[in-house]
């Protein structure tokens, strides 16, 4: 049986701002680095393996400071990247809205057919975090497997953890920023969710 301990990244400035980061290398901030220290403290006593991260730094630092307790292997997976919002980088969220408002109404309501402009599709996230996921559950039998990514990118592979296709997507909450979820799976049968989105840790910082 392996283990997914699956975070979302820290507060970084797009979360602060209200603009869209995709794949901006955003900034985290202090509060972000104070949310890095409640999930460390979270997940002190698990027997982390390995951890996998995409390569912006918000997602690295977090994985970073989990790994202070447990010292073992980082590998970078830019599978496991956020959404690329190709002309809505870096746009704040309410110019989005009056900018694209079909596209933005289908970020908010109808995330299986969004597509952003010149950016990818709700289903293209969806089908390299599953190949990413099945590739990782493959290399890591039995073992505890840490992997820190984005909010969207996560929402698509919490929906097809649940055993769901893209189009289910919307069913799954999106998480806050540290939130983790905990699944295990034996590669072969509906793997089993044992925590989503949890934040209990980050009571301590608010």
């Amino acid at each position: 049986m392996t283990k997914l301990i699956i975070v979302r990244h820290c507060q970084a400035e797009g979360n602060l701002k209200r603009f869209f980061q995709g794949k901006i290398d955003s900034d985290i901030t202090p509060n972000g680095r104070a949310q890095i220290g409640a999930v460390t403290e979270l997940l002190a006593s698990e027997p982390i393996d390995v951890f996998y991260t995409s390569s912006l730094k918000r997602a690295r630092q977090t994985t970073d400071g989990i790994n202070v307790y447990h010292n073992v292997p980082v590998k970078t997976d830019d599978r496991l990247a956020e959404i690329n919002a190709g002309d809505w980088e870096g746009k704040q969220l309410t110019d989005i809205e009056k900018e694209y408002p079909q596209e933005f109404s289908d970020w908010r309501n109808a995330p299986a057919v969004f597509k952003a402009p010149n950016g990818e599709s709700m289903a293209q996230v969806y089908d390299r975090m599953k190949e990413a996921v099945d590739d990782i559950i493959r290399e890591n039998e039995g073992k505890t497997v840490c992997i820190v990514s984005h909010g969207c990118a996560i929402k698509c592979l919490m929906c097809y953890l649940h055993g769901w296709k893209v189009e289910n997507v919307a069913a799954v909450p999106l998480g806050t920023n540290t939130s983790v979820n905990v699944v295990k799976t034996d590669g072969i049968n509906l793997p089993e969710i044992v925590m989503e989105n949890y934040t209990d840790h980050l009571e301590i910082i608010h």
